[in-house]
């Protein structure tokens, strides 16, 4: 781990001490904001803020929040309501990379490749980037090219040192410490009586009268729902695409016409034994060296290559497959293997090969030269493919045509559907979120009916498991107020509810009070003809038998043994407690775990501490004239997503 107190300088010291203060300032204090409303422009491209010599450009800044805003699908009218925290968190994250520089923190290219291979491992292999097209075209979907996804990762990191760095600034008083070790590992268990209101509910006899008083005193509350009838014609991929025939010409055609596809590099299949270098001396990769020559010694003297890979490659993610790297292309791998295994015939075994990960024994197992995949070779995944796009095209230009078809005649949805080979589904007088036969919830239905009026046809609408579908509405009856015998069941329901809950509560504060005036907690149960659950000892982050998380009753850590909790209501149920017993904290572990609680605390310290760290940072860069931020313009950019 970083560590700025050991490994850097006193300037390193005094800077971050400087920080803190501004922290600790910033607690009791609203520093003043920055530099007035002067705003810094570019032609028509004002600038938001100034960190340092950098300018931040309105249209910079516009660009990633929008790909930020369409990738995580926020709503439009939502946008004006991130897009300041979006910028606040930004000029923060820059500021914290000025601060980190200034204090003479650096990020190695190293630093910055491992962090781009743990952000997307998809896009590299043995630590190298296997095409740097398909990742700049997957940056460019994220808004960034390939140097500001390099650059924001120098951010990332250095932000992350001087983070680190604040971490070890933090304090852990040694009663903090000892406080959060009892808290941890103090344990107590409970008996309990649980008072379900199903258990009361036939104490609950309301009579026709007092439900019809009760109807009345709340009527308001009754509603007969909006109900609609409708009519939804289904295209089911599966069913259109066994429809379609493709000819043996069709697909010579699109073989023609689509060769460089099919168009496949030198490869060579290969296996390798890694003796592994990374982090040695030199001394220490001399020893390496004779290790990899005695290897390549047995496995050309005939030793079973796969095992000698398993039992000596470093490299774990394929030595127990014998060191097998399947079949690799040019550019795949680092240059010095590559030259190497190209240089192969196959099941030939070549000399040690240095790389920067260590040295490598090599053996190809096969090798194709480029070449055009014939026609056979690809016929059956051509035909895989071009019906894809073909049932794609024939259900957008069904569901068009069913579309058309209905807007001229609503009245013959039965007839169309048979025309067009679609499924016709039928519901009558159906409530919102109310299943659909065949098709379950569907939310895309909903959402057209809420806004279409009888005989008015939607949209193609796009519904799940590669179906598409056409709504006609029939006809539409509003929400009203019900009547007292279409909802009598839903009245009397609700009655019996409250009232055994009420019930359930008297009777477990009555057995709360007895229990405190000296009652045995089993006879008490036994009166009500409940059972009482003794749990097992528990600690604060357990779960208690039958209840759930300690958190509801987390007062059995604090009251001392034969304390009555509650009643409390937990998962639905009245639960009257008492404190059985107590387990302290076992004070001969503290010392083996001191140093794990200290840094846990720290790491806590540091999450609630961290904004306003960074904060603070841009604050203090404020007053020294490094920083500002011109509000003028952030208002007109920020009013722009009203």
């Amino acid at each position: 781990m970083f560590n700025v107190f050991r490994s850097r300088d006193k300037f390193v010291r005094i800077t971050l001490g400087a920080i803190l203060t501004v922290v600790a300032v910033t607690m009791v204090i609203t520093l003043i904001p920055g530099f007035g409303t002067t705003t810094g422009s570019n032609g028509e491209d004002p600038v938001l803020a100034q960190i340092g010599g950098e300018k931040i450009y309105a249209s910079k800044v516009q660009q990633n929040f929008q790909t930020i805003g369409r990738n995580a699908q926020i709503q439009p009218e939502l946008m004006q309501v991130y897009f300041p925290q979006y910028f606040e968190s930004m000029v923060q994250r820059k500021a914290a990379r000025y601060q980190a520089e200034q204090m003479g923190l650096t990020v190695t290219d190293d630093e910055v490749l491992t962090g781009l291979m743990s952000a997307d491992p998809q896009f590299f292999q043995n630590g190298q980037l296997v095409s740097k097209e398909q990742f700049q075209a997957f940056l460019a979907q994220q808004g960034l090219t390939l140097d500001e996804a390099i650059d924001d990762m120098k951010t990332d990191l250095l932000v992350r040192k001087l983070t680190n760095a604040m971490l070890e600034a933090i304090v852990v008083t040694p009663k903090e410490a000892q406080d959060e070790f009892n808290r941890k590992y103090q344990k107590a268990k409970i008996q309990y009586i649980a008072f379900p209101a199903a258990k009361f509910v036939d104490e609950v006899k309301p009579t026709d009268q007092e439900l019809q008083q009760i109807f009345n005193a709340n009527r308001s509350n009754y509603t007969v729902p909006a109900k609609t009838s409708f009519q939804v014609l289904v295209l089911e991929q599966d069913k259109v695409e066994s429809t379609i025939n493709l000819t043996d010409q069709q697909l010579r055609a699109a073989y023609a016409s689509s060769l460089d596809n099919f168009r496949m590099p030198e490869r060579v299949h290969v296996r390798h034994i890694l003796i592994s270098t990374e982090g040695k001396s030199d001394a220490e990769k001399k020893t390496l060296k004779a290790k990899a020559e005695d290897v390549l010694k047995q496995a050309k003297s005939g030793a079973d290559f796969a095992a000698l890979a398993k039992k000596y490659s470093d490299d774990k993610a394929n030595a127990e497959k014998g060191g097998d790297l399947d079949w690799v292309v040019k550019g795949q791998m680092v240059p010095e293997f590559e030259a190497a295994a190209f240089a192969l015939k196959p099941n030939d075994i070549g000399g040690v090969v240095t790389t920067q990960f260590g040295y490598h024994i090599i053996q190809a197992l096969g090798r194709e030269p480029a070449r055009v995949k014939p026609f056979e070779e690809v016929k059956d995944g051509l035909a895989v493919d071009l019906r894809k796009q073909a049932v794609v095209d024939k259900m957008q230009m069904l569901g068009d045509q069913i579309h058309a078809a209905l807007e001229k005649n609503p009245s013959g949805a039965a007839e169309i559907a048979k025309q067009y080979g679609a499924e016709l589904i039928s519901v009558p007088n159906a409530t919102a979120g109310q299943a659909i036969p065949t098709l379950g919830n569907s939310p895309e239905i909903d959402g057209a009916l809420a806004s279409m009026k009888p005989n008015e046809i939607s949209q193609v609408l796009t519904l799940p498991a590669d179906r598409l579908a056409v709504v006609v509405l029939n006809s539409r009856a509003p929400a009203r107020p019900a009547e007292f015998s279409e909802v009598a069941d839903q009245v009397k329901q609700n009655f019996i509810t409250t009232k055994s809950q009420e019930i359930a509560a008297a009777k477990a504060k009555e057995a709360a009070d007895k229990i405190r005036a000296g009652e045995d907690i089993e006879k008490v149960a036994k009166s009500y003809k409940l059972d009482v659950t003794t749990t097992n000892f528990f600690a604060r982050d357990d779960a208690v038998d039958g209840l759930g998380s300690a958190a509801y009753v987390a007062d059995a850590f604090t009251k001392p043994e034969g304390t009555i909790l509650g009643p409390a209501l937990i998962q639905g149920r009245q639960i009257v407690s008492k404190v059985a017993g107590k387990q302290e904290a076992d004070q001969s572990k503290f010392e083996a775990e001191r140093a794990d609680i200290i840094m846990r605390l720290k790491q806590q310290k540091a999450q609630e501490r961290n904004p306003l760290f960074l904060d603070s940072i841009f604050h203090k860069l404020e007053v020294e004239g490094k920083a500002k931020i011109y509000p003028d313009a952030m208002a007109r950019v920020s009013a722009s997503y009203k």
